[in-house]
């Protein structure tokens, strides 16, 4: 081993025998702990309440879907068509 350098120690490399050497370097510090008292955690906290608070579906949205799929005009004619030569163009190429 090497001596004379301060704060570090010298271990010989893993299988390459006598005179070859490698400084070892301490593992990095952990990252710093999250400060739970912070705004931003708060209302992250706050907001995630706030959606498992949801209902998982929403009756209104229900009802509204019930009657756009009973309407013989939905989806709209121009949007049908739209679909459709997106389709073709697709398989065109």
């Amino acid at each position: 081993m090497i001596s004379g350098i301060s704060g570090s120690s010298i271990t010989p490399l893993a299988g390459s025998g006598s005179g070859v050497t490698r400084a070892s370097t301490p593992p990095p510090p952990p990252p710093p702990a999250a400060d739970v008292s912070s705004p931003a955690i708060s209302q992250q906290a706050a907001f995630t309440a706030q959606v498992a608070a949801q209902p998982t579906v929403r009756p209104d949205q229900v009802d509204r879907a019930k009657q756009l799929l009973s309407s013989p005009n939905y989806p709209p004619r121009a949007i049908l068509e739209a679909v459709a030569k997106l389709i073709s163009d697709s398989q065109a190429e």
